[in-house]
């Protein structure tokens, strides 16, 4: 089996990503297909090919499955934000719930998977929005949108419907009056790379963060016109509460850098999940679904027992530690970003929290301080990024030494999967 060659399939099964997986009988090779559904017949064409499987793209679609429906975004097929569209939200779920099964089956039995929890909302959920920031050759035109797969062809998005409808509108003034020009991935050259949006639940207030293709000294060269621009995006959209500018020179897939500086407005927007107020800055980690981040820090809540010690490790901006705070005795809260340790001191105070410490700085140290002081916590909570826990040198290893209960936040189940089997090998029991 070679590039280019066009095959006849039927998927059998689908992987953690959502990709569909059929088998190529001559050979037994597995075949990865993006943007297919189960039991599906589909013509291929063979678009990359390593030693263990190969990727094809869909030509045809011969024998579609009963649950494909049309979907609702219509650069669905130009765009590589989202990939399971093509099907209704129940069956995603399903699948979601066989693939989890699938990927846990040697972990823990299936009967202790618990449901799905759906989200309230299919549409305008995301509250976090990244658009990587190009211009056309000739014209100079600005387009903004996202990569489509597996490439780095800039989607133009003007409408996107899982997004609040102003994020669209606020795209649109950029694109129609910035004048510092965009960042070319062939000559390096070019000012703005990326920009990135944060808004509240209420869409009341919103943050945006410019990234520019310079380092900080540099920027007196810009700040007079950047400047005046960000006064007339204020002015354009009162929504927006604060402007900020983000430098990143360097040549690599990292949006932010970690140095930012606020241009106009506010350092923080405030949110509120049930009765909890959090203040976010412009770079600092947030769910991006807030109504989905109740559902999930409610079940965080419900495996909390009542006076616990509970130790948040990489806590953030203290979203869960806060969250949880009315059934602990006492919140330990550990971050190094420096960014999040000041929403998070700030988002105590706001929800009159006492029960309360904040450890700032090297989050393994802590630990390790942790274990030679036989500290013992009731609970440690666990949401790490999609790389999960490192398991040595201070990190899984240490915490799991500091308590005989953990709740793991996850958004990656194969890392998940990863760290889970570690913890049982060391004596813990997965339970749920």
């Amino acid at each position: 089996m070679e590039i280019n060659d066009i095959i006849t399939v039927k998927t059998e099964n689908l992987s953690s990503t959502g990709d569909a997986i059929a088998r190529i009988n001559e050979d037994k090779l597995v075949v990865f297909i993006q943007g297919a559904l189960l039991d599906e017949t589909l013509k291929i064409k063979i678009i990359s090919k390593n030693k263990h499987f190969l990727r094809g793209e869909i030509i045809e679609i011969l024998e579609p499955s009963p649950n494909r429906i049309k979907p609702f975004c219509a650069l669905y097929n130009a765009c590589g934000s989202c990939n399971f569209q093509i099907a209704e939200y129940n069956y995603q779920i399903a699948q979601k719930d066989k693939i989890l099964k699938e990927i846990f089956k040697n972990v823990i039995d299936e009967k202790l998977i618990k449901p799905f929890i759906k989200s309230p909302i299919d549409k305008e959920y995301r509250h976090k929005i990244q658009f990587p920031c190009r211009q056309t050759k000739n014209s100079k035109r600005i387009l903004m949108g996202y990569f489509k797969n597996n490439s780095h062809e800039l989607t133009n998005i003007k409408f996107c419907p899982v997004q609040p409808n102003i994020v669209n509108e606020i795209a649109q003034f950029i694109r129609d009056n910035f004048k510092l020009g965009c960042f070319d991935e062939k000559t390096k050259k070019g000012f703005l790379k990326n920009i990135v949006l944060r808004l509240n639940r209420a869409q009341d207030s919103i943050l945006i963060t410019f990234v520019a293709n310079i380092k900080t000294k540099a920027f007196k060269n810009y700040e007079k016109d950047f400047s005046l621009f960000a006064s007339d995006l204020i002015n354009s959209f009162p929504v927006i509460k604060g402007v900020f500018i983000n430098f990143n020179p360097e040549n690599s897939n990292k949006i932010l850098s970690n140095d930012t500086i606020k241009i106009l407005g506010n350092d923080f927007i405030e949110e509120t999940l049930e009765n909890k107020r959090y203040n976010i800055g412009a770079t600092s980690f947030f769910q991006i679904n807030p109504k989905s981040a109740v559902n999930l820090f409610n079940v965080v809540k419900d495996n909390v027992s009542d006076n616990s010690t509970v130790l948040d490790a990489y806590g953030g901006v203290g979203a869960i530690g806060i969250f949880v705070s009315d059934k602990a005795k006492k919140i330990t809260l550990v971050e190094e970003n420096e960014n999040a340790i000041l929403c998070a001191k700030e988002n105590f105070k706001l929800n009159n929290i006492e029960n309360y410490e904040i450890l700032s700085g090297d989050a393994k140290k802590h630990f390790i301080d942790f274990k030679n002081d036989n500290k013992h916590f009731d609970v440690v909570i666990l949401d790490p990024p999609r790389s999960g826990c490192d398991i040595a040198n201070g990190g899984l290893d240490i915490i799991s030494s500091l308590t005989d209960k953990i709740i793991y936040v996850s958004c990656n189940p194969m890392t998940l999967k990863r760290d889970s089997e570690y913890l049982k090998s060391i004596g813990f029991k997965v339970k749920s």
